[in-house]
């Protein structure tokens, strides 16, 4: 029973599997009923006056045997599943073994007080009843050993005893080649077993490489979100359009504005449903559509065949007026807004990948100025691209490298000309590309997420220079922090080692948090903004009215300082609707207790007109460019030695 145990659980891994316990049921179940007529039969055949008592129990209880295995292992309902297979493979086992065990009694019932010729008839039907189930046993190799091995088992010993008597007759040698016969025929059961077992697997492998394959032919052309093409069956498709001949096709990128952001403040499930929503759109009006393909990060591409102005101007128009409707997500109602570019594909034209490179230029040309708007690709746009596509490859090779340097632009106190404080600006200076404009490299850095390296980068510098002894004892630096670092989770960690570098010193890094960053309304953005303050870092409200809602913010934020944007200051104090604004904005902020910086301050009319309005500092190029390190401590050093400086410079009334 042990080894019997031992057998089972060596070649259940192996033997105990559904394909195999399915060709069990399909072929199996006509054995039990094969198998009472045998029985009976036999006990017919075989029976004397010896063994007519014994013979009339074991047929009757092996016809039982046979009905019960036959209900608990053959009918429809019993049929093995992914759930049941390895129970119903080891009852199969254990009715064959039964089986077996009944026709080793029947041979001891028998075989004594059979003559010569009755004994070989015997062995013979024995050979038959193992030979038999033989191509339905070869599938579950336990049972193709158990059964063989206790139906001739009984006949073995009997054997073996008259082989021991002296005088052994040529009758008994009979009947040991024939046992011998059945003992090979075991062995080659055996082996069937394991090569069907083999070809299962094979088929099991052939049927899973087949499969595979056909799931990477769809994956590789299939977008696995939306179900559309991607961008290399857009490819494909293109090609097949400009082989197909015609007068043309136009292609169209579409991207849905600032979506790349919501994947910093959303869960990829949340922004995956917009994208098959943006999707679903698009396919409606675009009925015309050759191909609508899904290239990532809510950008599409869309083949159409090529149309006049007007009719290219109607399709457009139906693309915008489907997003004129809000997206719901959760409680929260989401209105987007998309940027499309155009261009033509022309039967000559054999480059595909350049033409959707024309129109990702044309509608990056035309996110320039988001929501709904729209570009015809022209050649000036593809410098401007390719400077894009250039910035994009080399930005982590410059992060990595240390191209970037951290220039600061200090803030003048207006009432007493004393600069404690500065804000850091990063610089790129490229080995191939010479000065990199910081408009050009930072929305790209945020729309790869190189921003998070970067940011942190920044905060490094700038906590390094803060604590310079030449700078004054109370000094801090500002740095901006871009929405998307908000989703670093590198973040807090770095600000905590700072915080704990400046403690029990004058010296503060400050940080400038864009209102739009506040707008998100996301759990993240609030639970990092808890964790600033309770490191004690001052923030600073950045961009200033740039926003939908920047009055109400100044409420809900616990800053220290409000920086008002360059843009209202331009007109100032010509234009009296923006004088009014900033003046009320400086009411409010005094009224608040919190401190106003005007940024971008470049003449001396705002200067005095924002000293008269009691705005507390200012910066700009009035004062002072953004420095270099070694440049802004001279700067301070001659602010301090020529105090005429200061007095040339600001108003020498006192603010009312």
């Amino acid at each position: 029973m042990i080894q019997l145990k031992a057998l089972l659980l060596s070649t259940r891994a192996e033997y105990f599997r559904l394909e195999l316990a399915e060709q069990l049921f399909k072929r199996g179940r006509e054995i039990p009923l094969v198998g009472i007529l045998a029985a009976v039969t036999c006990a017919t055949l075989f029976q004397t006056s010896e063994n007519k008592g014994a013979l009339t129990i074991w047929v009757i209880a092996f016809i039982a045997l046979y009905a019960t295995s036959y209900l608990a292992l053959f009918l429809p309902r019993r049929k093995p599943n992914a759930n049941t297979y390895a129970v119903w493979t080891r009852n199969f086992i254990w009715a064959f073994a039964s089986y077996g065990v009944m026709w080793g009694v029947f041979t001891f019932i028998c075989l004594e007080s059979l003559g010569f010729w009755q004994e070989v008839a015997l062995f013979m039907i024995l050979f038959a009843i193992v030979s038999v189930p033989m191509p339905v046993l070869a599938y579950c190799l336990p049972a193709a050993i158990l059964h063989p091995i206790l139906v001739l088992g009984s006949a073995s010993v009997l054997l073996i005893q008259k082989s021991l008597e002296p005088g052994m007759n040529h009758e008994t040698s009979l009947l040991v080649m024939l046992l011998v016969a059945s003992v090979m025929s075991t062995y080659k059961q055996m082996i069937m077993a394991k090569s069907l077992v083999s070809s299962v697997d094979d088929r099991r492998r052939l049927s899973t490489s087949v499969s595979t394959i056909q799931k990477m032919k769809r994956e590789k052309y299939q977008d696995t979100v939306t179900g559309m093409l991607n961008l290399e069956g857009m490819v494909c498709h293109m090609r097949k359009a400009r082989l197909s001949g015609g007068t043309g096709y136009t292609l169209l990128s579409l991207k849905v504005d600032d979506l790349e952001q919501m994947y910093s403040t959303h869960t990829k499930s949340i922004v995956d449903r917009l994208v098959k929503v943006v999707a679903r759109r698009i396919e409606s009006p675009a009925g015309g559509a050759l191909t609508v393909a899904h290239v990532g990060l809510g950008e599409y591409l869309i083949l159409t065949p090529e149309q006049d102005a007007e009719a290219e101007e109607g399709t457009i128009g139906d693309l915008f007026q489907a997003f004129n409707h809000p997206y719901f997500s959760g409680t929260k109602q989401l209105y987007l807004t998309v940027s499309i570019g155009a261009t033509s594909l022309c039967s000559d034209e054999h480059d595909e990948s350049a033409v959707i490179s024309k129109a990702v230029s044309a509608m990056r040309e035309a996110a320039k100025d988001p929501g709904n708007s729209f570009a015809r690709y022209d050649t000036s746009m593809s410098d401007r691209f390719n400077r894009w596509m250039g910035i994009r490859s080399q930005l982590q090779h410059a992060i990595k490298s240390n191209e970037f340097t951290v220039f600061l632009q200090p803030k003048v106190e207006i009432e007493t000309g004393a600069v404690s404080s500065a804000e850091a600006l990063i610089r790129w200076q490229s080995p191939t590309m010479g000065i990199v404009n910081p408009a050009d490299f930072i929305p790209i850095a945020e729309s790869t997420g190189d921003i998070m390296a970067l940011g942190r980068w920044v905060l490094r510098e700038a906590a390094l220079l803060v604590q310079n002894p030449m700078l004054p004892d109370a000094f801090s630096i500002a740095v901006n922090v871009s929405v998307k670092q908000f989703a670093d989770p590198k973040l807090i960690g770095l600000l905590e080692e700072i915080a704990q570098e400046l403690k029990g010193t004058q010296r503060r890094i400050d940080l400038e948090i864009t209102e739009s960053a506040l707008m998100l309304e996301s759990v993240e953005v609030k639970m990092m903004l808890r964790d600033i303050e309770r490191l004690g870092f001052g923030v600073a409200l950045d961009d200033f009215g740039t926003g939908y809602s920047s009055l109400s913010y100044l409420t809900q934020l616990n800053a220290d300082t409000v920086k008002l944007d360059k843009s209202f200051l331009d007109e100032i104090p010509v234009n009296t609707k923006h004088a009014a604004f900033v003046s009320s904005v400086i009411l409010m902020a005094k009224t608040l207790g919190l401190k106003l910086v005007a940024e971008g301050v470049e003449r001396k009319d705002q200067l005095d007109w924002l000293a008269l309005n009691q705005c507390d500092a200012v910066q700009g190029y009035l004062f002072s460019r953004p420095l270099a390190f070694p440049d802004l401590l001279r700067w301070l050093e001659c602010r301090t030695t020529q105090p005429e400086v200061i007095e040339s410079q600001l108003l020498t009334v006192s603010p009312t």
